[in-house]
């Protein structure tokens, strides 16, 4: 290997360690949907109980289900990775998932994608401190953030906390749900994909994870090296 291709590779590899690293501070597990992972060739989507393992999110679904599909079935790409879910598995639901040890005045960030499914499809997203019983409905939750958002069949919007009222953690265990509100066609096991979702202090706001400088100098040879993939978009 000749000098020009060892510098290559060793930014290559300081690059990508820095970037792992602006991760640290994500919460969630399998925010991509991408585990269990099934095949265009077995399965275009697939039902899995919330119990099973590596799936990372719980259903308020009374038959725990939920339904994941593969990307480009009838046409809808994922944005991100090669599965999304469906927030409507058999009924209308919410998915969540409770996350500890976020610190008291932690400012809190997310992001996700959501894409309706026969047109306009709404949810909401909500996160809930669970209070010093650190169980939800115990009587001493607090609300920390609540919306909805609508998204049509045609593209996936693309929501972060960037621009925001803080979010600030009290410092127990906290709630997160994607919450199904309203699906195009009124059936009420069809509608709202997500994706990409992501929840945690300094998930969109690399500030609090210290980055060289000269970091943002590797763009352009990373470029060349072929290691920034793109989005998915449809």
């Amino acid at each position: 290997m000749d000098l020009k291709m060892k510098n290559k590779h060793s930014l290559t590899l300081l690059a990508l360690g820095l970037m792992l690293s602006l991760n640290v501070n994500a919460a969630f597990i399998n925010g991509s949907f991408e585990t269990p992972r099934f095949t265009p060739d077995t399965a275009d989507w697939t039902l899995y109980s919330d119990s099973t393992e590596g799936i990372g999110w719980k259903t308020t679904a009374t038959d725990h289900q939920i339904e994941l599909w593969s990307d480009n079935f009838q046409g809808v790409a994922a944005y991100d990775g090669a599965q999304f879910a469906e927030l409507n598995a058999n009924q209308v639901s919410a998915l969540y998932q409770d996350v500890a040890g976020i610190a008291a005045n932690s400012l809190l960030d997310f992001h996700f994608a959501h894409r309706g499914r026969l047109g306009v499809d709404t949810m909401q997203l909500d996160i809930v401190d669970l209070g010093a019983d650190n169980l939800f409905g115990g009587g001493d939750d607090i609300t920390l953030f609540s919306s909805q958002y609508s998204d049509d069949n045609t593209a996936w919007g693309f929501y972060t906390s960037d621009g925001l009222a803080p979010i600030v953690a009290l410092g127990n265990t906290l709630r997160f749900s994607y919450i199904s509100i309203a699906a195009a066609g009124g059936n009420n096991g069809v509608g709202n994909f997500i994706d990409a979702a992501d929840f945690g202090v300094g998930v969109n706001d690399p500030s609090p994870v210290p980055v060289p400088a000269a970091f943002w100098l590797f763009g352009s040879a990373l470029a060349g090296l072929g290691v920034f993939g793109k989005r998915r978009t449809a």
